[in-house]
Order: structure tokens, then C-alpha cells, then sequence
């Protein structure tokens, strides 16, 4: 797996991007303080309440995928919502806008949907399932925490994820031909037929693929998400508007900075930095991290030139859908979309001792640019920025730029994981984005 940040030109120079790398299991993020929270309506920009920032619509193919998807995500947001309750039956759920259809995958179909009005011309298709989302959680968790005894078995699991049908977790481990095969036969033996698929990896996750690196560059408070920011370290860019033990916070990537890091915005077009604020919450269980400003904005930079952005309202945080196109609007790369969820809810190994994971990270998910691999969907540099719906001139959080791919996505998009695509940032082209990439799901979805 990897993550997106880039070298980045600080306050004293240039410098080169370092990351951090996260735990994942529960046991560890229940230790943790309370991860940052989403918050009302705030100001914009200008004076008082009514000078609200420019919104640039999607237009051409773009707009066309965010009419067609439009009908569709209320419906499909609804049954992931359910699918946390407890005791829920529903395994996955994921929308094809071509043929304007609802997939749901449940263990007991004869419950149907279970939704409402649906809109003319949009299919509900319910499937059967043979385990749950709460189930497959709970394995994937399970295997976390067993990573000390797998080892011992010469297991070494690197990621782990449910299944959108509901057929089992995927598995990834480190290895290949017999070592893979041996993998396999252990943890079915161990969790039984849940246990769906095991594929082999030849390299383990590390620091180096993550994502590091207008008024992107400019801002000031109350702070924009997908503005530039640096330390004395790493350059990334921020994600959404939050709040933090009351306080007015701005999201980004935990692996971007610790608490304590100081972060500025710029550089300025006087060559100077402002400073934007002091990480105050850091979770690397999650990479999500949160600075603490004066004050914030529920509106985002965006548009593919990061040096003339516009601005976009986000005021709803949900979780991804697999199906969906969403966007990204990092600071480096800019906005890119038609980015297509392809799974959700993983969990990854981040290090490891021999054999036995020591660490890992999640819930994250993939999104692969539907224009190919030869198209850049995020880069380093892009760590901790925004990735939303877009529904018109507002859109939706759905998570913050992680890294490349994670293991099991990898498998899956072999050719969306190398991070030497060429593609443009403000300080000129430079082979440094991906086709696909993971983001870390919103905190609590």
C-alpha cells in the first residue's frame, strides 16, 4: 500500500517527504482519544455570510457521470448505513450508473431492500450472500490480532478486506507459488470458509508509497480544504473542515505529521508561508490527523489547475460506495475525477518483524480513474486532500488521499499501482502519480 505525499518545498528549502506509519487494530484505536467530528455550517470568505466562494460545475463527461450516478448514491448511502447496524444481515452494496441499478448483497434476500420510494427508472437488484459485512469485519479484525500466531506459522498477512458480494475476505499475503498455497491452507483451516480468496504479494507495503509532497497557496482563515501545507519535513495538502474537543480543526493524513507538527500554507506569491496551525490529533491506526486553526470554511479548492481553483461546498460526510465516481482535489495534482470506488473497509500490514505484522492501518478504500491506467487519478504530494461526491454545486466527504493502492486492490488493478505516471503540479511535470490510489474512509464510516 502506499501513501501520497510529496517532496516539498518548505520553509527552509526543500526537502524531502517522510511518512509514518499506522496501526490498524481495534485494540489499539480504542486506546486512542476521539478522532475528529464533522461540524455545521460555517462562514465563507468576504464579508460576513453572503460573499460566498466561486463553484466551477463538472461539465461534459464529467457532469454526465455525476447525472447518471445522482439517483442512484441516496439509495445505495441508505443501505451502507444499515449495513452498521447491528445485527444487520447486509453483506455490500454498490451502484452501476450505466444500467441505473442498486446492488445489494444480504444473507437473507427474502427481506428485499428494504428502502423506500425509488426513483422511476432506477432497478433495485437484492443478492444473496453467504456471510455479512459484520461478519467479514469481524474475521478481518480477528486476523489482525492474530498476526503474532500466523507468523509463527510463516503467515504473513499483508492486507485483509470484505467482499462486496459477501463471498468471504480477501486475503493478501507476503510470498508466492508454495508459500501462498501453505497461506491459504492455514487460514481456512483457522477461519474457516470465510476465508474466500488468498493471493500472494512479493513486496511488502512501505513509507515510500505514500502520497506526500490560487488560494491553495494563498489562504487564510478561515481555512479552505485542498490547500497546500507544509513542515519542516513533508509537503501534503489538507482535506475537510472538522472540529476537534470544540475547536475549529482542518483534516489531513496522519502519516503526514505527529502532534505538535507545525504546518504552514504556501508558498505565498510573495515568496513568504503563513502559518495555518499545530497538529493536535494524530490516529496512525486511521491516518487521519487533525490542526488546530482560529477558524475554518466548509468549502474545498478545486479544478485541475491547482494555481486557478475555484471553491465547493462540502457540508456531509458519508461512507464510499463501490460503484461510484468520486474526485480528489489534492494540492499537487489538482482535481481529478471519475474515480471509481472498487472496494472499501480494508485493512493493511504497514510493518512487520519477520514473519508477524507489528502494525496496521484502516478502514481504507480504492478508487481507480475510469480513463485508464495511463491516467492520473493522484500523486505524491496529494496526501490528507479531499475526496468527495460531487451532487451539482455540493458534494459529500467520502474520505482523505492515503497512497497507492492497497494490496488486494493492487492484485486486482495491477496496472493503476505504479506511481511514475507524468503529471503536472506548480512546480512543473514530474513522474509522480498513479492511476488508482487508496483513501482513508471518513472518521466513524
Amino acid at each position: 500500500m502506499v501513501r501520497i505525499a510529496q517532496r516539498s518545498k518548505a520553509v527552509w528549502g526543500a526537502v524531502v517527504a517522510v511518512a509514518v506509519l499506522a496501526l490498524t487494530a481495534s485494540a489499539a484505536v480504542a486506546a486512542t482519544p476521539a478522532a475528529p467530528a464533522g461540524q455545521g455550517a460555517t462562514k465563507s470568505k468576504g464579508a460576513g455570510t453572503s460573499a460566498a466562494p466561486r463553484v466551477t460545475p463538472l461539465a461534459g463527461p464529467q457532469a454526465e457521470l455525476v447525472n447518471k450516478q445522482a439517483p442512484l448514491v441516496g439509495l445505495a448511502q441508505s443501505v451502507a448505513d444499515s449495513a452498521l447496524a447491528s445485527g444487520s444481515d447486509i453483506a455490500g452494496v454498490a451502484i452501476d450508473p450505466d444500467t441505473k441499478t442498486v446492488q445489494i448483497y444480504r444473507t437473507n434476500p427474502a427481506k428485499g431492500a428494504g428502502l423506500g420510494l425509488v426513483p422511476a427508472g432506477v432497478t433495485v437488484d437484492v443478492r444473496q450472500a453467504k456471510f455479512s459485512r459484520q461478519q467479514m469485519l469481524a474475521t478481518s479484525q480477528q486476523m489482525t490480532w492474530d498476526a503474532q500466531l500466523l507468523g509463527n506459522q510463516h503467515v504473513a498477512v499483508e492486507a485483509v478486506g470484505p467482499t462486496l458480494d459477501g463471498s468471504g475476505v480477501n486475503v493478501t499475503v507476503f510470498g508466492a507459488g508454495a508459500d501462498v498455497t501453505r497461506a491459504s491452507r492455514v487460514l481456512h483451516n483457522r477461519y474457516g470458509a470465510i476465508v474466500n480468496s488468498v493471493r500472494g504479494a512479493d513486496t511488502r507495503p512501505s513509507a515510500s508509497q505514500l502520497f506526500f509532497a490560487g488560494f491553495r497557496f494563498n489562504d487564510y482563515a478561515p481555512w479552505y480544504g485542498g490547500d497546500r501545507i507544509s513542515s519542516t519535513s513533508v509537503g501534503c495538502s489538507t482535506g475537510f473542515a472538522a472540529t476537534y474537543n470544540g475547536s475549529p480543526a482542518m483534516l489531513t493524513a496522519s502519516h503526514c505529521g505527529g502532534v505538535g507538527t507545525t504546518f504552514w500554507n504556501g508558498p505565498t506569491s510573495a515568496g513568504g508561508w503563513n502559518v495555518m496551525g499545530n497538529v493536535n490529533y494524530s490516529n496512525t491506526n486511521t491516518d487521519i490527523a487533525s490542526i488546530g486553526v482560529t477558524s475554518t470554511t466548509n468549502y474545498i479548492n478545486v479544478g485541475s489547475d491547482p494555481q486557478a481553483p475555484s471553491q465547493f461546498y462540502v457540508g456531509f460526510w458519508a461512507s464510499p460506495i463501490v460503484g461510484e465516481y468520486l474526485c480528489q482535489s489534492g494540492s499537487y495534482t489538482g482535481e481529478r475525477c471519475g474515480l471509481r470506488v472498487v472496494d472499501t473497509g480494508q485493512y493493511v500490514c504497514l510493518s512487520s518483524v519477520l514473519w508477524i505484522c507489528t502494525s496496521w492501518q484502516g478502514p481504507l478504500a480504492d478508487a481507480v480513474s475510469i480513463y485508464g491506467p495511463a491516467s492520473p487519478a493522484a500523486g505524491h504530494g496529494d496526501s490528507g486532500g479531499p475526496v468527495y461526491l460531487r451532487t451539482g454545486t455540493t458534494g459529500i466527504a467520502k474520505g482523505l488521499v492515503h497512497g497507492q493502492l492497497t494490496p488486494n486492490a493492487k492484485s486486482m488493478y495491477p496496472t493503476y499501482f505504479p506511481d511514475n505516471l507524468a503529471c503536472p503540479s506548480p512546480e512543473g511535470w514530474s513522474n509522480r502519480c498513479a492511476a488508482g490510489f487508496s483513501f482513508a474512509h471518513m472518521p466513524g464510516y
